[in-house]
């Protein structure tokens, strides 16, 4: 294995940048032209890679597989110098890729390019290597337009740090998707089987073997190699693949070798690796011997048909001679017997006619009849064949479109419409196109009703109150064709709220009767049958928001009364999230507006009072009960939520004094619920609030010991597959906090151990299966963490490591803006983390 002089080369331009590096088009010392690709540090594995080429390079490179003329792998840059596969094009060079060429597929040449890669792979395979990222764009064609593979033991590997998405995770089988670590285990090579099927079967038909739909969006363009924007939840894909486990050919096989290459592709394609074959020669052995066995076949009945026809030539004649004789004797028989019978047969002929022709005329006329009944019954069975196809149809597109955006948002669940005007305007026009075509087919009543709520529900998320309000009163009127129950009740009480938020927005006078109309309709909402905290958290809102309708009428009592009610469901909700900037940013808001109230009628002077008051009704509950341990969490909780929303409005001594309330609380119930996860959750966050403080005022060393503490009391419950969320989440921020003191203090390597653990931390709280809620705040804290940490890495002199981590600054922050458009938070994240990356 050569290393390479990067003095000799002379780099003549990017190619172009994907997930584990950047690729540049060089010349090398004696003129030839050469791919030089500079891989990023957290996105391959140094030793995989190494173990592979050695293994290639090993009796010289296999045919079919791109040459590696020098590579460094153990230096601090990573990098790998190949021929250059490109050809001259209008624009300028043009890469060799079958990604380039993939609008010419299906055609004449499907099959032989289908067969060169089987070859190339199972030479790959012959020398001990997996590929592990087989896709368009890592298969290259020679000067002789011979295929040529590249790119092996790339993308979803074991031992990779920062896995981006790329079109491969399109082609792998779901036990790849779920546990990249079995490529060390032998079972990279059934998985290269499952890749090549799903390749050829797209290079053959034009579409992916499964989900061709949704991966059609996802996938890159002809003559593309990426797609941005695209966010990946692997298990996801992986259960999407598995909801269809048999596979369908578009049409019938030409001829009987490709019905057998087809039925050992229906092989390799199994979602059970057990059920593939072993590796890419043996698949390779099994096309030769269905080419050896149909060659054989075609021998075979040619030498019978051979036999076949002697035989019957001399049969012939030996039958010849003796019809000849007998036939003389047998004509002059029947000549006479037929000259007699002639004529008494004439006579009944004529009877018979005449009987034939009536019964005619009465079996034409009830054929007629028979054909038209039949034909009648034929276009009601075709009217219900296409109203259901129809139906399955909508149903499909409808399930592709919500698979496809989940997959953008990297979650199971569907990402919010809000800002969204063009995917908003195409659902629009969806809706009203199908309520127009259906409208005089009375089976699709139900389909109807519920487009007209949908329609309902995209001007709600458009903003647009007045059009919202017509077209939920429309939906309203067909509820009646939709099945009844709770979930439809809570919808639409949910969708009452949302109009009725609209219109306060827009100052409009409809809004008070739109409050009463959702409070309603949430009150009458079946609660034994629905999510409670659901229904509470809605009424909780209301609650808040028709406060500011009450407070502006003069009616500032009810509006205190709707305040501490909502204050109290708001609290034990927000114990549910573990984004505490956010979500108890709103319980704190609840405390403003009380203040504000009570200020204005002169009961409550000091703002530090005023957020007292949530506590205060649960000290009135302490007093019948002072040994109920719950309500003396719930006013630790509130004292810990009042110092947080003080941090929020910049009272330091506020805040101060109710921690240290909440911390007395929390302490004493530690020592009886020393493994209550929301005590020590709890406990750990007022360890951080405090420590925030001390480190303001200079009080380093007292800062990092209450860090210390928060780190203790949380590490233990916020690891492991059963770790708490919130739990981790605290963990994360705490260890975030450690690493900038220590970075303040000049110790940069610690900083960056400390911040990517908690960084780690916070990917997996990202991309968890759990009902995790609030992963946009998760993904914020993300961000600014990143940035923290690219900014460490750079005065450490780290270069590659700050690169990798501003990058995928730039990743979180570019989602956080698709999800919600024109933040200013967000732009300005995004902003600040592209351009550290452009000064790197």
């Amino acid at each position: 294995m050569r290393l390479p002089d990067v003095r000799e080369l002379e780099v003549l331009g990017m190619v172009g940048a994907g997930a584990c590096g950047r690729v540049y088009r060089a010349r090398n010392a004696a003129g030839e032209a050469v791919a030089v690709k500079v891989f990023a540090e957290t996105a391959v594995n140094r030793d995989l890679l190494e173990e592979a080429a050695l293994r290639l390079e090993e009796g010289g490179w296999p045919a079919g597989v791109a040459e590696e003329l020098a590579c460094d792998y153990r230096g601090k840059q990573l990098l790998r110098i190949t021929p250059l596969y490109e050809e001259d094009g209008q624009e300028g060079p043009v890469p060799r890729s079958l990604q380039h060429r993939l609008a010419r597929f299906p055609g004449e040449n499907s099959w032989p390019v289908v067969q060169e890669i089987l070859k190339a792979l199972a030479a790959l395979h012959d020398r001990r290597v997996a590929h592990g990222n087989l896709k368009p764009g890592n298969v290259f064609f020679d000067g002789d337009d011979r295929v040529v593979l590249t790119d092996w033991a790339l993308g979803n590997m074991p031992g990779v740090a920062s896995l981006e998405y790329t079109d491969a995770v399109l082609y792998q089988p779901p036990d790849q998707l779920r546990e990249p670590e079995g490529y060390l285990r032998e079972k990279g090579y059934r998985r290269d089987v499952f890749a090549f099927a799903v390749l050829a079967f797209r290079l053959l038909t034009g579409a992916f073997p499964r989900c061709t739909k949704t991966f059609d969006q996802v996938a890159p363009e002809p003559g593309k190699t990426r797609r941005e924007g695209i966010a990946a939840n692997l298990k996801q894909v992986a259960k999407a693949v598995e909801s269809q486990p048999l596979v369908e050919w578009p049409d019938a096989a030409a001829n009987p070798l490709e019905k057998a290459y087809r039925e050992i592709l229906d092989s390799c394609l199994s979602l059970d690796p057990a059920q593939r074959p072993a590796t890419a020669a043996e698949v390779l052995g099994r096309f030769e011997a269905a080419e050896r066995e149909l060659a054989a076949e075609r021998q075979r009945d040619a030498v019978l048909d051979q036999h076949r026809s002697v035989r019957r030539s001399a049969w012939r004649a030996n039958v010849a001679a003796g019809v000849l004789a007998g036939a003389a004797v047998i004509l002059a028989v029947q000549w006479r017997l037929a000259t007699r019978d002639l004529e008494s047969e004439e006579t009944g002929r004529r009877a018979d006619v005449k009987k034939l022709e009536a019964a005619r005329a009465i079996t034409d006329a009830a054929r007629v009849r028979a054909e038209e009944t039949l034909e009648s019954e034929r276009k009601a069975l075709q009217y219900e064949k296409d109203l259901w196809l129809a139906r399955l149809e909508e149903s499909r597109a409808t399930g592709d479109r919500l698979f496809a955006w989940a997959m953008e948002k990297g979650h199971r669940r569907l990402p919010p419409l809000d800002g969204r005007d063009q995917r908003l305007k195409r659902l629009e026009l969806y809706f009203q196109d199908f309520i127009t075509r259906t409208a005089e087919i009375p089976a699709l009543k139900e389909e109807r009703a519920r487009a007209r709520l949908q329609l309902a529900e995209v001007s709600l998320a458009k903003g647009d109150p007045k059009q919202a309000a017509q077209r939920l009163k429309e939906a309203l009127d067909h509820a009646g064709d939709l099945p009844a129950g709770a979930d439809l009740d809570l919808r639409l009480a949910t969708d009452r709220l949302l109009l009725a938020l609209l219109f306060q927005e827009r100052n409009d006078p409809e809004t008070a009767a739109a409050f009463v109309a959702a409070r309603m309709a949430l009150v009458e909402v079946p609660q034994a049958d629905v999510d409670l905290d659901r229904v509470q958290q809605l009424l909780a809102v209301l609650d808040f928001h028709e406060s500011r309708l009450l407070a502006a009428a003069g009616r500032d009592a009810e509006a205190l009364e709707q305040l501490l009610r909502a204050t109290r469901t708001l609290d034990r909700l927000a114990d549910q999230r573990p984004d505490v900037a956010v979500l108890r940013s709103e319980l704190a808001a609840c405390f403003f507006a009380s203040a504000t109230i009570l200020d204005g009628i002169g009961q409550m002077g000091d703002a530090r009072e005023v957020r007292a008051q949530a506590s205060e009704e649960i000290l009135r509950l302490l007093k019948d009960d002072p040994g109920n341990l719950d309500l003396r969490l719930d006013l630790a909780g509130c004292y810990g939520a009042m110092a947080e929303a003080a941090i929020l409005s910049g009272d330091i001594a506020a805040a101060e004094a109710t921690s240290k309330s909440a911390v007395k609380l929390l302490e004493e119930l530690m020592r009886q619920w020393p493994d209550r996860v929301e005590v020590r959750s709890r406990l750990a966050a007022q360890r951080w609030l405090m420590a925030g403080i001390l480190r303001d005022r200079g009080e380093q060393e007292e800062a990092r010991k209450l860090i210390e503490e928060g780190i203790l009391l949380v590490e233990r419950i916020a690891v492991g597959e059963s770790a708490d969320p919130i739990a981790r989440y605290r963990l994360a921020m705490l260890l975030w906090q450690k690493g900038r003191m220590s970075g303040a203090d000049g110790g940069l390597e610690e900083e960056i151990e400390l911040e990517s653990r908690g960084a780690e931390l916070m990917r997996k709280l990202v991309t968890t299966d759990d009902d995790f809620v609030r992963a946009e705040q998760v993904r914020r804290s993300l961000g600014y963490l990143l940035g923290d940490l690219g900014h460490a890495a750079q005065r450490a002199g780290k270069k590659e490591l700050a690169e990798s981590v501003f990058a995928e600054a730039v990743a979180v922050w570019a989602e956080l803006n698709r999800t919600r458009p024109q933040n200013e938070e967000y732009e300005e994240g995004l902003s600040w983390s592209r351009q550290r990356l452009d000064e790197l």
